[in-house]
């Protein structure tokens, strides 16, 4: 799913996504972001506000703001869909996109180990391969990426009551924007102009407010909650 606006992608995902016989792999709001999604996560069909020589490897089903989702429905019927996902040099298999999910909850190699009955040297192994494909060195940088691209999509179910969203402050969602950047905290402490022990300070009342231990807990909490923009 590719929109040039965040907001509009997230939408039409989510609709997409409660269709029957559909199932959304991600979304990009960037061409960048729509190349790597693509190679990622190898597509059936691709719809976006773009022309079809840009993506010329999959079907393409142009999202027209104006036309509204019936008619967009009515096109994605019209696509002669044969399967074009498949493992190819670079792509995420099932298995390392199963320890991927695990990863960014923030879980240490043993623990997701447990959780899929591998062993811990296996599941480093994965998460070598997971993080070159994706081009990180952190899992912190690979929930970022992960959040960006909506790799591990988050379950449609209606608006979040607000008692159930914390209030951030400004330097706390300051922080968080920072961390889904895939900053490290030293790099936060740096574009924020603030102390090192101050950006832990914060973070940890950032965690608090969460529910959450780490920075790739907190980025996937966030997403849940629709706290990033």
């Amino acid at each position: 799913m590719h929109s040039w606006e965040r907001l509009t992608a997230d939408a039409v995902a989510c609709w997409l996504d409660a269709l029957p016989g559909w199932l959304v792999v991600g979304t990009a709001c960037t061409l960048d972001d729509l190349v790597l999604l693509c190679r990622l996560r190898p597509p059936d069909v691709v719809v976006g506000q773009l022309e079809p020589v840009l993506v010329p490897e999959f079907p393409l089903v142009h999202l027209c703001p104006t036309c509204g989702l019936a008619s967009l429905r009515a096109e994605l019927e019209r696509v002669p869909l044969t399967p074009l996902r498949r493992v190819a040099p670079g792509a995420l298999t099932d298995r390392e996109m199963e320890v991927l999910t695990y990863v960014c909850s923030g879980l240490s190699a043993v623990l997701v180990a447990s959780a899929l009955k591998l062993s811990p040297h296996t599941v480093v192994n994965h998460k070598r391969r997971i993080f070159a494909k994706l081009g990180v060195q952190s899992r912190v940088q690979a929930a970022a990426v992960v959040a960006r691209l909506g790799l591990i999509r988050v379950p449609c179910r209606g608006a979040v009551l607000h008692d159930d969203v914390p209030a951030l402050t400004h330097r706390e969602q300051d922080i968080l924007a920072s961390i889904a950047r895939g900053e490290s905290v030293r790099q936060t402490a740096h574009a924020l102009g603030i102390a090192v022990k101050t950006v832990e300070s914060e973070q940890r009342q950032l965690f608090f407010k969460l529910r959450v231990h780490n920075r790739a807990q907190a980025l996937s909490e966030a997403q849940r909650l629709g706290l990033l923009t």
